[in-house]
Protein backbone atom coordinates (compact mmCIF):
# COMPACT_ATOMS: atom_id res chain seq x y z
CA UNK A 1 0.00 0.00 0.00
CA UNK A 2 1.55 3.29 -1.08
CA UNK A 3 1.45 6.68 0.55
CA UNK A 4 -1.75 7.75 -1.13
CA UNK A 5 -4.84 5.64 -0.58
CA UNK A 6 -7.82 5.92 -2.88
CA UNK A 7 -11.43 5.07 -2.15
CA UNK A 8 -13.07 3.36 -5.09
CA UNK A 9 -16.81 3.88 -4.53
CA UNK A 10 -19.64 1.89 -6.05
CA UNK A 11 -22.11 4.59 -7.15
CA UNK A 12 -25.13 2.33 -6.71
CA UNK A 13 -24.69 2.42 -2.92
CA UNK A 14 -25.20 5.78 -1.26
CA UNK A 15 -23.28 6.35 1.98
CA UNK A 16 -25.36 5.35 4.97
CA UNK A 17 -24.20 6.55 8.38
CA UNK A 18 -25.89 4.35 10.95
CA UNK A 19 -23.57 5.26 13.83
CA UNK A 20 -25.82 5.11 16.88
CA UNK A 21 -23.85 7.52 19.07
CA UNK A 22 -24.27 10.62 16.93
CA UNK A 23 -21.64 12.96 15.48
CA UNK A 24 -21.35 15.70 18.10
CA UNK A 25 -18.25 17.31 19.59
CA UNK A 26 -19.23 15.70 22.90
CA UNK A 27 -19.15 12.29 21.21
CA UNK A 28 -15.70 12.97 19.77
CA UNK A 29 -14.41 13.76 23.26
CA UNK A 30 -16.13 10.66 24.64
CA UNK A 31 -14.49 8.51 21.96
CA UNK A 32 -11.07 9.82 22.93
CA UNK A 33 -11.73 9.10 26.62
CA UNK A 34 -12.93 5.62 25.65
CA UNK A 35 -9.77 5.03 23.61
CA UNK A 36 -7.58 5.92 26.57
CA UNK A 37 -9.44 3.41 28.77
CA UNK A 38 -8.98 0.61 26.22
CA UNK A 39 -5.47 1.47 25.01
CA UNK A 40 -3.68 -1.15 27.09
CA UNK A 41 -5.91 -4.05 26.06
CA UNK A 42 -5.81 -2.91 22.43
CA UNK A 43 -2.02 -2.75 22.33
CA UNK A 44 -1.84 -6.27 23.77
CA UNK A 45 -4.29 -7.47 21.10
CA UNK A 46 -2.17 -6.02 18.29
CA UNK A 47 0.97 -7.58 19.74
CA UNK A 48 -0.69 -10.97 20.29
CA UNK A 49 -1.90 -10.91 16.68
CA UNK A 50 1.71 -10.56 15.53
CA UNK A 51 1.40 -6.99 14.27
CA UNK A 52 4.80 -5.34 14.42
CA UNK A 53 7.42 -3.08 12.84
CA UNK A 54 7.27 -2.51 9.11
CA UNK A 55 3.72 -3.81 8.59
CA UNK A 56 0.95 -2.12 6.63
CA UNK A 57 -2.30 -1.85 8.59
CA UNK A 58 -5.85 -0.95 7.51
CA UNK A 59 -7.93 0.45 10.39
CA UNK A 60 -11.68 0.13 9.79
CA UNK A 61 -14.00 2.74 11.28
CA UNK A 62 -11.12 4.91 12.41
CA UNK A 63 -13.19 7.69 13.98
CA UNK A 64 -11.00 10.25 15.73
CA UNK A 65 -7.92 8.20 14.89
CA UNK A 66 -6.99 6.66 18.24
CA UNK A 67 -6.53 3.09 17.04
CA UNK A 68 -4.67 4.23 13.92
CA UNK A 69 -2.26 6.24 16.07
CA UNK A 70 -1.75 3.28 18.41
CA UNK A 71 -1.15 0.95 15.46
CA UNK A 72 1.33 3.48 14.05
CA UNK A 73 3.36 3.20 17.26
CA UNK A 74 3.33 -0.59 16.95
CA UNK A 75 4.42 -0.73 13.29
CA UNK A 76 6.97 2.06 13.71
CA UNK A 77 8.35 4.48 11.11
CA UNK A 78 8.92 1.72 8.55
CA UNK A 79 5.27 0.64 8.70
CA UNK A 80 2.15 2.37 7.46
CA UNK A 81 -1.41 2.75 8.75
CA UNK A 82 -4.46 3.83 6.78
CA UNK A 83 -7.58 4.72 8.77
CA UNK A 84 -10.95 4.64 7.00
CA UNK A 85 -14.17 6.21 8.23
CA UNK A 86 -17.31 7.29 6.41
CA UNK A 87 -17.58 10.59 8.34
CA UNK A 88 -15.36 13.31 6.83
CA UNK A 89 -15.79 15.65 9.81
CA UNK A 90 -14.38 13.25 12.39
CA UNK A 91 -11.51 12.46 10.03
CA UNK A 92 -10.51 16.13 10.17
CA UNK A 93 -10.05 15.62 13.91
CA UNK A 94 -8.06 12.44 13.22
CA UNK A 95 -5.79 14.24 10.74
CA UNK A 96 -5.11 17.08 13.18
CA UNK A 97 -4.20 14.58 15.89
CA UNK A 98 -1.96 12.65 13.50
CA UNK A 99 0.02 15.73 12.45
CA UNK A 100 3.69 14.84 12.59
CA UNK A 101 3.05 11.11 12.14
CA UNK A 102 4.32 10.43 8.64
CA UNK A 103 3.24 6.79 8.73
CA UNK A 104 -0.50 7.51 9.26
CA UNK A 105 -3.04 8.60 6.65
CA UNK A 106 -6.83 8.70 6.61
CA UNK A 107 -9.44 8.26 3.90
CA UNK A 108 -13.18 8.88 3.88
CA UNK A 109 -15.03 5.83 2.66
CA UNK A 110 -18.00 3.55 3.15
CA UNK A 111 -16.76 0.18 4.41
CA UNK A 112 -19.33 -1.56 2.22
CA UNK A 113 -17.30 -0.68 -0.89
CA UNK A 114 -13.90 0.62 0.24
CA UNK A 115 -10.98 -1.04 -1.54
CA UNK A 116 -7.33 -0.47 -0.56
CA UNK A 117 -4.96 0.23 -3.43
CA UNK A 118 -2.68 -2.64 -2.49
CA UNK A 119 -2.14 -5.61 -0.19
CA UNK A 120 -2.04 -5.09 3.57
CA UNK A 121 -0.57 -7.08 6.44
CA UNK A 122 -3.38 -6.50 8.92
CA UNK A 123 -7.04 -5.52 9.15
CA UNK A 124 -7.89 -4.00 12.52
CA UNK A 125 -10.83 -2.33 14.19
CA UNK A 126 -12.07 -1.36 17.62
CA UNK A 127 -15.79 -1.13 18.37
CA UNK A 128 -16.69 -1.16 14.69
CA UNK A 129 -18.09 -4.64 13.97
CA UNK A 130 -20.94 -4.01 16.42
CA UNK A 131 -22.09 -1.06 14.29
CA UNK A 132 -22.09 -2.90 10.95
CA UNK A 133 -25.36 -4.52 9.79
CA UNK A 134 -23.34 -7.32 8.12
CA UNK A 135 -19.80 -7.32 9.54
CA UNK A 136 -18.91 -10.67 7.94
CA UNK A 137 -19.70 -9.27 4.49
CA UNK A 138 -17.43 -6.26 5.07
CA UNK A 139 -14.55 -8.47 6.21
CA UNK A 140 -15.17 -11.02 3.46
CA UNK A 141 -14.56 -8.31 0.86
CA UNK A 142 -11.34 -7.18 2.53
CA UNK A 143 -9.75 -10.51 3.53
CA UNK A 144 -8.54 -11.14 -0.07
CA UNK A 145 -6.45 -7.96 0.27
CA UNK A 146 -4.48 -9.49 3.14
CA UNK A 147 -1.02 -10.77 2.30
CA UNK A 148 -0.62 -14.57 2.70
CA UNK A 149 0.60 -14.25 6.29
CA UNK A 150 -1.80 -11.40 7.06
CA UNK A 151 -4.02 -11.16 10.11
CA UNK A 152 -7.34 -9.65 11.17
CA UNK A 153 -7.53 -8.33 14.74
CA UNK A 154 -10.69 -6.78 16.20
CA UNK A 155 -11.83 -5.58 19.62
CA UNK A 156 -15.51 -5.26 20.39
CA UNK A 157 -18.11 -4.95 23.13
CA UNK A 158 -20.21 -7.68 24.68
CA UNK A 159 -23.12 -7.30 27.08
CA UNK A 160 -23.76 -11.05 27.47
CA UNK A 161 -22.89 -11.05 31.17
CA UNK A 162 -24.59 -8.93 33.84
CA UNK A 163 -22.77 -6.11 35.59
CA UNK A 164 -20.18 -7.33 38.08
CA UNK A 165 -20.10 -5.26 41.26
CA UNK A 166 -19.55 -5.94 44.95
CA UNK A 167 -21.38 -4.94 47.03
CA UNK A 168 -24.28 -4.84 44.53
CA UNK A 169 -24.95 -1.38 43.13
CA UNK A 170 -28.48 -0.66 41.84
CA UNK A 171 -27.32 2.44 39.95
CA UNK A 172 -24.41 0.59 38.33
CA UNK A 173 -26.88 -2.06 37.16
CA UNK A 174 -29.27 0.62 35.87
CA UNK A 175 -26.54 2.45 33.92
CA UNK A 176 -25.40 -0.85 32.41
CA UNK A 177 -28.96 -1.72 31.34
CA UNK A 178 -29.53 1.77 29.91
CA UNK A 179 -26.41 1.50 27.76
CA UNK A 180 -27.21 -2.02 26.59
CA UNK A 181 -30.88 -1.37 25.81
CA UNK A 182 -30.31 1.99 24.08
CA UNK A 183 -27.55 0.60 21.87
CA UNK A 184 -29.61 -2.47 20.96
CA UNK A 185 -32.61 -0.26 20.11
CA UNK A 186 -30.40 1.59 17.60
CA UNK A 187 -29.36 -1.63 15.88
CA UNK A 188 -25.99 -2.07 17.56
CA UNK A 189 -25.00 -5.71 18.09
CA UNK A 190 -24.45 -5.66 21.84
CA UNK A 191 -23.12 -9.23 21.69
CA UNK A 192 -20.54 -8.56 18.97
CA UNK A 193 -17.63 -9.74 21.11
CA UNK A 194 -18.79 -13.32 21.49
CA UNK A 195 -20.19 -13.29 17.95
CA UNK A 196 -16.76 -12.61 16.46
CA UNK A 197 -15.96 -16.32 16.29
CA UNK A 198 -18.74 -16.87 13.74
CA UNK A 199 -18.17 -13.51 12.05
CA UNK A 200 -14.56 -14.46 11.37
CA UNK A 201 -15.51 -17.88 10.01
CA UNK A 202 -18.19 -16.37 7.75
CA UNK A 203 -15.62 -13.86 6.47
CA UNK A 204 -13.18 -16.55 5.33
CA UNK A 205 -10.88 -16.34 8.33
CA UNK A 206 -9.73 -19.19 10.54
CA UNK A 207 -11.33 -19.69 13.94
CA UNK A 208 -9.93 -16.81 15.99
CA UNK A 209 -7.89 -16.76 19.14
CA UNK A 210 -9.94 -14.73 21.62
CA UNK A 211 -9.32 -12.82 24.85
CA UNK A 212 -11.82 -11.45 27.35
CA UNK A 213 -10.89 -7.91 28.32
CA UNK A 214 -12.18 -5.65 31.05
CA UNK A 215 -11.10 -3.35 33.85
CA UNK A 216 -12.10 -3.82 37.46
CA UNK A 217 -11.26 -1.89 40.59
CA UNK A 218 -12.40 -0.03 43.66
CA UNK A 219 -9.91 2.80 44.08
CA UNK A 220 -11.29 6.35 44.10
CA UNK A 221 -9.36 7.13 40.92
CA UNK A 222 -10.74 4.10 39.08
CA UNK A 223 -14.31 4.79 40.19
CA UNK A 224 -14.00 8.46 39.23
CA UNK A 225 -12.84 7.50 35.75
CA UNK A 226 -15.47 4.78 35.26
CA UNK A 227 -18.43 6.81 36.47
CA UNK A 228 -17.44 9.89 34.45
CA UNK A 229 -17.00 7.84 31.28
CA UNK A 230 -20.24 5.88 31.66
CA UNK A 231 -22.20 9.03 32.54
CA UNK A 232 -20.77 10.57 29.35
CA UNK A 233 -21.97 7.52 27.43
CA UNK A 234 -25.46 7.81 28.91
CA UNK A 235 -25.49 11.52 27.96
CA UNK A 236 -24.74 10.58 24.35
CA UNK A 237 -27.46 7.90 24.43
CA UNK A 238 -30.03 10.06 26.21
CA UNK A 239 -32.10 10.83 23.07
CA UNK A 240 -32.39 7.09 22.42
CA UNK A 241 -33.33 6.40 26.05
CA UNK A 242 -36.10 8.99 25.94
CA UNK A 243 -37.37 8.16 22.45
CA UNK A 244 -37.57 4.46 23.22
CA UNK A 245 -39.24 4.92 26.59
CA UNK A 246 -36.28 3.15 28.19
CA UNK A 247 -35.87 5.83 30.86
CA UNK A 248 -37.23 9.26 31.70
CA UNK A 249 -35.26 12.47 32.11
CA UNK A 250 -36.09 12.36 35.82
CA UNK A 251 -34.77 8.82 36.20
CA UNK A 252 -31.52 9.63 34.46
CA UNK A 253 -31.07 13.15 35.87
CA UNK A 254 -28.05 13.48 33.63
CA UNK A 255 -26.50 16.51 35.33
CA UNK A 256 -26.15 14.65 38.64
CA UNK A 257 -25.70 11.12 37.29
CA UNK A 258 -21.90 10.93 37.54
CA UNK A 259 -21.85 12.24 41.11
CA UNK A 260 -24.67 9.95 42.28
CA UNK A 261 -23.04 7.00 40.55
CA UNK A 262 -19.66 7.73 42.09
CA UNK A 263 -21.09 8.23 45.58
CA UNK A 264 -22.92 4.88 45.46
CA UNK A 265 -19.74 3.05 44.48
CA UNK A 266 -17.32 4.72 46.87
CA UNK A 267 -17.74 2.49 49.87
CA UNK A 268 -15.31 0.33 51.88
CA UNK A 269 -14.35 -2.69 49.83
CA UNK A 270 -16.53 -1.66 46.89
CA UNK A 271 -15.43 -3.06 43.52
CA UNK A 272 -17.01 -2.60 40.09
CA UNK A 273 -16.20 -4.01 36.66
CA UNK A 274 -16.45 -2.20 33.34
CA UNK A 275 -18.58 -3.85 30.66
CA UNK A 276 -16.79 -6.74 28.98
CA UNK A 277 -14.90 -6.50 25.71
CA UNK A 278 -13.46 -9.23 23.52
CA UNK A 279 -10.31 -9.22 21.42
CA UNK A 280 -10.08 -11.69 18.54
CA UNK A 281 -7.47 -12.35 15.88
CA UNK A 282 -7.05 -14.83 13.05
CA UNK A 283 -5.32 -15.43 9.72
CA UNK A 284 -7.13 -16.21 6.48
CA UNK A 285 -8.49 -19.76 6.41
Amino acid sequence: MGKRQEHRPQPAQAPRDAYAMGRTEHEQRRLQRQAAIHAGHTRRLLTAAGIGPGMTVLDLGSGAGDLALLAAEVVGPTGRVLGVDMNPQILETARRRAAGHANVTFAAGDLRDFVPDGAVDALVGRLILCHLPDPAAVLRRLVPHLRPAGVAAFYDLDFTSPRLAHPPSPLADRVYDWMKTALASAGVNVYAGTRMHQIFLDAGLAAPRMDLCSLIGGSPAFIEELTAYEADTVRTLLPLLLKGGIATEQEVDIETLAARYRDELVRPGGVVCCPLFVGAWAHPA
